[in-house]
């Protein structure tokens, strides 16, 4: 019996890229940093017949400023999101996150654009590109397209052609005549491997008055990022303990109507208990967040 044989494209440049996903078909994968795809390929032995690298991309590794916006390739990985000065000044929760996905092998291989791709609920990044309003950019036959990040989420990624396009770029509006601040804290924070639990990622303008226009983000609690609306009643100097009692008490309710309304059970062979830690655990990550917000100096603005 002949053996069947994939082909392997492994283009320079996205020129090369769109001629070859005129070809690509629902038996195709696309190759960023590997991290995921070498694992669902190892447990899920799927009948796959092109593999499309974009390793060697080198304009979808760059981060600049475009105009009043930040541009980081889809190629960008991990570290290197987390090491860069603009991100760390101007998106400083994005850079957190990026610093804690994984292990540092992880980091180093994994990509921004296939942990947004790969559309996990634990993703880490994907709190942070909404609490940014970011903008995705995509790449297919017939050219160049943006949409918002909660356009993608909200789209049902089972019917999209993902073969046939690739994300090329994360564009994040700049406000550099504001002082902008944010920060992402997620539960079980360790060197060795984890994947997030539960995360909450937020931002604010520094004022005269205070900190104003605060907006959250839970991770890892739905399919995708949650709204914190209590956040935005928030504002002064410092954050109280009073007020982060009554955010935490706000949160854990609204995490318990989710997993209330889930209409599929957990994957995961858990305890009843253990369904529930989330809406107890998260009080004590909104308190570390408040004490990162309330500090006066954070990394990515020294």
């Amino acid at each position: 019996m002949d053996k069947k044989e994939n082909v392997f494209f492994q283009p320079d440049t996205l020129e090369e890229v769109r001629d070859i996903l005129a070809d690509m078909t629902e038996k195709s994968v696309i190759l960023a940093g590997g991290t995921d795809l070498m694992i669902y390929i190892r447990d899920k032995k799927p009948d796959i017949d092109r593999y499309l690298s974009l390793c060697r991309l080198s304009e979808l590794k760059k981060i600049k400023v475009d105009q009043d916006e930040l541009k980081i390739g889809a190629m960008v990985t991990h570290n290197q999101a987390a090491e860069d000065l603009l991100i760390r000044k101007y998106f400083t929760a994005l850079s957190v996150a990026c610093g804690k996905v994984g292990s540092c092998q992880v980091r180093n291989k994994g990509t921004l654009g296939g942990n947004i791709m790969n559309a996990s609920p634990a993703a880490d990044t994907v709190p942070c590109i909404c609490i940014f309003h970011g903008e995705l950019e995509f790449m297919g036959k017939e050219g160049f397209y943006r949409k918002s990040i909660f356009q993608f989420l909200k789209e049902d990624r089972r019917d999209r052609e993902k073969h046939q396009e690739i994300l090329t770029a994360i564009y994040l509006p700049l406000e550099k005549d504001k002082n902008i601040e944010s920060w992402f804290v997620k539960l079980g924070e360790r060197e060795e491997v984890a994947i997030s639990q539960i995360s909450i990622c937020a931002c604010w303008e520094n004022t005269k008055e205070g900190k104003k226009n605060i907006t959250g983000y839970l991770g890892a609690v739905d399919r995708i990022p949650v709204p914190c609306r209590e956040m935005e009643n928030l504002e002064g100097e410092k954050i109280s303990e009073i007020q982060g009692e009554k955010l935490a008490e706000t949160l854990s309710r609204q995490i318990t109507e989710i997993r209330k309304k889930r209409k599929k059970p957990s994957k995961l062979k858990i305890t009843q208990a253990e369904q529930k830690y989330k809406e107890r655990a998260v009080k004590g990550l909104l308190f570390d967040l408040i004490e990162k917000m309330n500090m006066r100096e954070r990394y990515g603005k020294n």
